[in-house]
């Protein structure tokens, strides 16, 4: 195992030394950029999704070297990427596979190792995607920018399980006060940002995230109803599906909708009481669905419902007008930011004025179409291409 260890450090060793020589004689101007890469150990959802579009645009640039880090070794248990990441880019791991059951030592000298690793590849800003950066490329990280992508665990935090709720109310305090720079995904998880913490406004961008959907996908997803409402997120409180189930029931009972509910996205936690309304005749509950399954359902949805109380962005609001779907969302966070005139809003806690949004659009077609084409026109605003160039105007300002 020293073998491969030992050689990875001596070529980071001679990469150091050349690009020393390199920098003193003005021939180094490209940003090396290290990426904490741990949101794509599972399956994409807002975060991972962020993450990747983030990296693929940047890996366009000339300018710019990317090296990713997430845990110090692969093994044949793990961790496994859920996306591909750019051909050009730096996966900064130690291959363990084949090896067999890695003991404890050997834990041990592959982090020491990792460690030394880092600080040899010298990267002038470090990222985390995902809040926080982890505890060993913070030791070595000379400056580092942050994205914060929701206020959750303070504004609600209730919302949260309990383990995640103490993990950002004990790091955040400290990365906040550490990063040289941090992004917030929308203005309006900018103004929670600092109305939280006493941080410095010009050391806080709020950048909007691109929007993409997969091509294509029609008939990837079997047995979609005629007619149906869509739902996308994973179902745990914060989503607040119960509201939509309320007003949906409602539609039914009167016999003002014929059609069903489609709810897509994983079972997260205190959602228990929910399965059994989502095993109703006229509810379809899919998992967790591969991008050109995601957009075929999005595409044949007749409306599609975000009664969420709280985002932080909102990407599947984004997703369903860019899919032509006419949409409605909470009156919630950055949602109207986000969503703009191309939606219809509702209190989330009242299902009576969200069934009355959704059967204004069961009746009114000409409105439909006037959401779809402003839909069109709003997603159009949000484009990864832009999202990476001004992420990368932070950092080359908090690297100069």
């Amino acid at each position: 195992m020293l073998g491969p260890i030992l050689h990875t450090l001596s070529h980071a060793v001679a990469d150091r030394v050349r690009r020393a020589v390199r920098r003193a004689a003005r021939w180094e101007s490209r940003l090396r950029v290290g990426v904490d890469i741990r949101p794509l150990y599972e399956p994409l959802t807002g975060i991972g999704w962020y993450l990747y579009h983030l990296l693929h645009e940047i890996a366009k640039r000339d300018d710019v070297e990317l090296f990713l880090f997430g845990d110090a070794r692969i093994t044949d248990l793990g961790p496994m990427l859920h996306a591909d990441i750019p051909p050009n880019a730096h996966l900064c791991w130690f291959d363990l596979r084949g090896r067999g059951r890695i003991s404890r030592p050997q834990r041990a000298i592959t982090a020491a190792a990792y460690v030394l690793w880092m600080a040899l590849i010298d990267c002038d800003v470090m990222f985390a995607p995902n809040y926080f950066l982890p505890r060993l490329l913070g030791a070595i990280a000379r400056r580092r920018v942050i994205t914060v992508h929701d206020l959750t665990y303070k504004r609600h935090p209730e919302l949260l399980q309990k383990e995640t709720l103490h993990n950002l109310q004990v790091h955040m305090p400290r990365e906040i006060a550490a990063a040289d720079a941090i992004i917030c995904v929308s203005e309006s998880t900018r103004d929670d940002l600092l109305r939280s913490y006493e941080v410095d406004p010009r050391r806080v961008f709020a950048i909007h995230s691109g929007v993409s959907i997969a091509a294509g996908g029609g008939g990837a997803t079997p047995n979609l109803p005629d007619r149906y409402i869509l739902f996308v997120s994973t179902i745990e409180p914060r989503k607040n599906l119960r509201v939509l189930l309320d007003a949906f029931e409602r539609l039914k009972k009167r016999g003002a909708y014929d059609g069903e509910l489609v709810v897509v996205g994983r079972m997260g936690w205190k959602s228990d009481d929910l399965i059994p309304r989502l095993r109703s005749r006229d509810v379809l509950h899919l998992d967790y669905l591969p991008p050109n399954e995601l957009a075929s359902v999005y595409r044949k949805a007749e409306i599609f419902v975000f009664p969420s109380i709280y985002e932080g962005f909102g990407f599947p609001l984004l997703e369903a007008m860019a899919s032509g779907v006419p949409s409605i969302a909470a009156r919630s966070s950055s949602l109207p930011e986000v969503g703009a005139d191309a939606a219809l809003y509702f209190d989330p806690s009242n299902a009576r004025e969200l069934e009355g949004a959704i059967e204004q659009l069961l009746k009114d077609r000409g409105l439909c179409e006037e959401l779809i084409a402003r839909g069109k026109r709003r997603v159009a605003e949000f484009r990864w291409d832009v999202t990476a160039e001004q992420t990368l105007t932070v950092m080359r300002k908090v690297s100069s």
